[in-house]
């Protein structure tokens, strides 16, 4: 036998079904198969003749060094034979001693790694992956292991690994840890193909910052009176625009360097600019599908977005300190506009209230107070100031078209646009999904 070799379980259980004299292992964790091989030397050979030494953590059972099945097992092959296993925390390394040979390995993390000569490649379930050295075969174990596991001359007097045993209060709370938090259960032999795509779509939203479009509507019993005004008339609808395609807060604030300069430069221009700058820089249209963004953009586009918010934050504080003012303004000037028809055509329930014969003054304050009151709050115009970005991912048949891998092509100027690989299948919670763990 090389001494340099692939240890399997199937390899370790031959040994221990042939074992006459003694059976040691020390190891992270075990599985049902070589368990249960152990358990029956502990029958077929007797007391004393069999020492388990194991990492007695929940993790073990996560990382995929062990189960909790293959330690139930242990556990009540050791009651039995009154004897009890022994723990040592952190042991990342596993030795198994049957009779004078000696295998030292390393274990498997079996949530990551298939252990050797498991079956792997989906498309030829014959196929096997290749074995691993992964340990040594040595005849009889050396002399100082032999002390420290009390199999020298001073016998158990000198044991100085897993001197702490196992008792059923500390298995009760690893298989409580479990029960809330159980290993994934990946099956290792039945790999999937897997896509690893290069570009995301992502949609940018910046709401609320058009104010050249931000109307305020006005009181149906005025509407018809402002319409006798010639000058309104070409204006309004059943609403007015706030601000002129003139005013500051819609004209162009400063965007230089790719920096936002704040207040008082801020504007609708300025937000949209910096929007713009961010679209043009790293997305790109894919039409009747969305835009396309480089994932290796992404960290890039997300500190740009940061930006964006924080000139829209800027111009909001901005509208928010001036919207109460403008509205005001508005008003009074429509009031002002429309006082001489209202005046001849005084709204009925108007007159119940100020009278047949109100006064010019009190007439325009009515006014004003019922469109201010239409006009609604100007706080809650700026809450609708906001940015969001969703990122979302392109499907498999995407990748697969050939005309949208050239648009691809012809947008970012690489290939492939994605990867392809081999991966895990987890398994579905089942009686079965253990299978692949005691083959």
């Amino acid at each position: 036998m090389p001494a340099i070799q692939s240890i399997t379980d199937e390899l370790l259980i031959d040994a221990v079904n042939r074992a006459r004299q003694r059976v040691v292992m020390i190891a992270p964790g075990v599985w049902p198969p070589l368990a249960k091989a152990i358990a029956e030397s502990w029958v077929r050979l007797g007391r004393d003749c069999v020492t388990v030494i194991l990492d007695v953590d929940p993790e073990i059972c996560r990382i995929g060094y062990g189960s909790l099945e293959g330690l139930q097992i242990l556990q009540a092959a050791a009651s039995a034979a009154n004897e009890a296993l022994g723990q040592e925390p952190g042991v990342r390394i596993c030795v198994v001693i049957v009779d004078d040979q000696t295998f030292v390995f390393s274990p498997t993390p079996r949530q990551l790694e298939a252990p050797p000569g498991t079956t792997v490649d989906t498309e030829n379930p014959e196929a096997q992956s290749q074995p691993k050295a992964n340990g040594i075969v040595l005849t009889k174990p050396p002399t100082i292991l032999e002390h420290e596991l009390g199999y020298g001359p001073d016998g158990s007097a000198a044991r100085t690994l897993g001197m702490e045993t196992l008792n059923q209060k500390t298995l009760a709370e690893v298989t409580q840890d479990l029960k809330q938090n159980p290993p994934k259960n990946f099956d290792l032999a039945r790999s999937v193909n897997v896509y690893n795509a290069r570009i995301q779509f992502v949609e940018l939203h910046v709401g609320g910052y058009r104010v050249s479009q931000h109307t305020v509507s006005l009181p149906k019993h005025l509407v018809s009176v402002a319409r006798k005004n010639k000058e309104l008339a070409r204006k309004i609808d059943s609403a007015v625009n706030l601000l002129d395609p003139e005013d500051p807060l819609v004209g162009r604030g400063t965007v230089s360097n790719n920096k936002f300069h704040g207040p008082p430069n801020i504007s609708q221009a300025t937000v949209e600019a910096i929007r713009n700058d961010i679209e043009e820089k790293f997305l790109r249209p894919v039409k009747g599908v969305g835009k396309i963004i480089r994932r290796t953009d992404i960290e890039e586009f997300s500190a740009e977005v940061v930006r964006l918010e924080s000139a829209l934050l800027a111009f909001a504080n901005v509208l928010r300190q001036t919207l109460a003012a403008l509205f005001r303004k508005t008003a009074e000037a429509i009031a002002d506009a429309i006082l001489p028809n209202v005046l001849e055509q005084l709204p009925d329930h108007w007159k119940r209230q100020l009278g047949s014969t109100p006064s010019p003054e009190h007439v325009r304050f009515r006014i004003i107070d019922d469109l201010l009151n239409s006009f609604g709050d100007p706080e809650k115009r700026c809450e609708t100031m906001k940015v969001s970005h969703v990122f979302k991912d392109v499907t498999y048949d995407m990748l697969k078209d050939g005309e949208f891998v050239q648009l691809m092509d012809d947008y970012f100027h690489e290939l492939p646009i994605a990867e392809e690989y081999s991966a895990a299948k987890e398994r579905p919670a089942s009686p079965q999904a253990e299978l692949f763990y005691q083959d």
